[in-house]
């Protein structure tokens, strides 16, 4: 509290009473009353918050000197007083003792500041008004409370110690430059206790939850919940007071587990001449978070297929490999391949890891023989005569040839199409002989050719 007054300490009745004086005026040369000009500052009033009277409670003593030959009456004005909130203070206006009537609290409002007001008994003011400052003292009333009662942080599996994981945070209204508002945190338990019960520290002023210990594994721990607690008066657990809350703690995965086949060998088969037709399903097993890159596998075939007839899909489902003929196979050509396959992920293992011996696959796929037409090889066949030849004319013999090498089957030859009836074959060996005299002129002739068409059939 500053002002040109005084404040002293009065004994009365056995307690010490703080009377404060209107300041003395001197006289001028002139005979006019002039303030008498003081450079001490004098302490505020200070109110401990919560206090439990009785009230009201004297606080101090206003008093001018010219109580000594006249009828003073004090008053005090401002918020507090004669403003909202009204009658928190009042004042006897004949002995000057200023009192407050309730218990305060420093959280709603923490400073008062007042004028002391003395007139004589016709309101005249016969003192300049005194600037009174009263300061709440805090008390630890309010525990810390913090922002969310449950936090959601994550942390790399693998992380080394020291790591930073997230941040809680509380706040304490009591007031933060005294040791009221100073808060603390501690962890209470961690759940659950593997590899260890201490698998993260906090620091105990800022909040941050920091690892303490190396073996964080998603694989075998997902996830981690710890109880955080805060604590006023400094972390002083015997005289502060405090609050919980939860941490939850994600163990983010990486790619530490690298895909491994589920047998070394598997087996398949497809029909000759099939297209986009699985022939095998590859599994593999993977530790890793489903469905997400360190998951996802990817297939290849590195040997076995210098064609090119197959690929590998992955089922996004189970993760399982669909080997898949992109280009038909011939039995006559290759009944049986021989495949390598290597499986690895989208995303590339983490640093130190190893891939597995279980990374590579045999994969046997069988092809099945499927009955084949015969093939003409000079399809379609000229032949030249001249008009006029007679019926019983051999002009030429088909030959065609049965695709299914491996398989011993007969061929036999029919007509399909002699639109003027001119010509026939011998089923046995494809000799086409005339059965009439060829005429050009005939309607059956387009541009000097006569056209039939012939079927060989296997059995």
């Amino acid at each position: 509290m500053t002002g040109n007054y005084m404040a002293q300490g009065q004994e009365d009745a056995g307690t010490q009473e703080v009377v404060i004086r209107f300041p003395p005026r001197q006289t001028s040369s002139s005979g006019e009353l002039r303030r008498q000009k003081r450079d001490w500052v004098i302490p505020p009033i200070n109110v401990p918050e919560n206090s439990r009277g009785p009230f009201p409670q004297m606080l101090v003593s206003i008093r001018s000197d010219k109580d000594r030959s006249i009828n003073i009456r004090y008053s005090i004005t401002g918020v507090g007083a004669d403003q909202p909130p009204n009658e928190v203070f009042n004042i006897d206006p004949e002995k000057g003792k200023m009192y407050v009537t309730k218990p305060l609290d420093r959280e709603e409002r923490s400073s008062y500041h007042l004028r002391a007001h003395a007139v004589d008994m016709n309101g005249n003011q016969v003192e300049q008004p005194v600037d009174l400052y009263i300061f709440v003292i805090d008390m630890n009333d309010n525990r810390p409370e913090f922002k969310n009662q449950i936090y959601n942080g994550s942390v790399l599996e693998g992380s080394k110690p020291g790591t930073t994981v997230m941040t809680v945070t509380a706040h304490d209204a009591d007031d933060i430059t005294t040791s009221n508002g100073m808060v603390h945190y501690r962890i209470l338990q961690q759940t659950p206790h593997i590899p260890i019960s201490n698998m993260f520290t906090i620091n105990r002023e800022t909040g941050d939850i920091v690892t303490v210990a190396a073996g964080l594994d998603r694989e075998r721990v997902p996830q981690y919940t710890v109880i955080v607690e805060a604590t006023d008066m400094e972390g002083n657990l015997n005289f502060g007071l405090s609050s919980t809350a939860t941490a939850l703690i994600a163990i983010t995965d990486i790619n530490d587990n690298p895909p491994e086949f589920t047998q070394s060998t598997f087996t398949g088969e497809v029909m000759e001449n099939s297209v986009s037709v699985v022939v095998a399903n590859l599994s593999v097993v993977d530790k890793d978070e489903p469905r997400t890159p360190n998951w996802n596998a990817v297939y290849r075939v590195v040997s076995g297929d210098t064609g090119r007839h197959f690929t590998i899909r992955t089922n996004p489902e189970n993760n399982d490999g669909m080997l898949t003929v992109v280009k038909p196979v011939d039995f006559e050509m290759n009944r049986a391949f021989m495949l390598t396959v290597v499986v690895s992920n989208q995303a590339p293992l983490a640093d130190g890891i190893q891939s597995s011996l279980q990374y590579t696959a045999g994969v046997t796929v069988s092809v099945k023989d499927v009955n084949e037409a015969p093939v003409f090889p000079e399809n379609p066949k000229m032949v030249r005569f001249e008009e006029g030849v007679p019926a019983g004319t051999i002009i030429t013999t088909l030959t065609a040839r049965d695709p299914d090498t491996f398989m011993q089957q007969s061929i036999r030859y029919l007509k399909l199409s002699d639109p003027a009836n001119w010509l026939s074959i011998n089923g046995t060996n494809g000799q086409i002989t005339t059965t009439a005299v060829l005429d050009r002129e005939s309607v059956h002739v387009k541009k000097n050719i006569y056209e039939a068409t012939f079927l060989a059939a296997d059995n």
